[in-house]
């Protein structure tokens, strides 16, 4: 997982994904240390079709959070899915325990939806989750061959 080999495997894929509309990963760094990973925040599994959706993951260094890095990453990839890829949807769940990712998608404008059961296989047992989700109010169909 630390290696280089890894990573350089790791963001071909990441790349692939991107232009392939599936997903889109980024890296949080910290702006006095930028060659320090500390995070991550991504939008998975975009379905496009009738749903034009997709899931929001987010991680942090527990060093690092409470800095308001995750939110900074967050409204510029929240503004990113619904401007440049014309999303609808944007889902983002979370452990019921996990008070502060839940505050921070209710401050983001996340309206919780559901309480899923189950839900992760997580560390070797099943996780229940808080399931949110946010939606863009200036979708509009794209037509082909024209850029929204």
């Amino acid at each position: 997982f630390y290696g280089r080999e890894h990573w350089l495997r790791q963001l071909a894929s990441n790349r692939e994904d991107y232009l392939s509309d599936r997903s889109v990963r980024t890296f949080l760094f910290p702006r006095e240390a930028p060659g320090r990973v500390v995070g991550s925040a991504n939008l998975n599994n975009i379905i496009r079709g009738c749903f034009h959706s997709c899931f929001v993951g987010f991680s942090l260094d527990g060093e690092e959070q409470g800095k308001g890095l995750m939110r900074e990453a967050l409204q510029g990839l929240i503004r990113f899915a619904f401007e440049e890829k014309n999303l609808h949807r944007l889902s983002a769940n979370y452990l019921p325990h996990n008070r502060r990712s839940g505050g921070l998608l209710k401050r983001l404008g996340f309206v919780a939806e559901g309480y899923a059961r189950d839900y992760l296989f997580i560390a070797g047992k099943w996780e229940d989750h808080i399931l949110t989700s946010l939606l863009s109010s200036t979708w509009k169909l794209a037509t082909p061959g024209k850029p929204r």
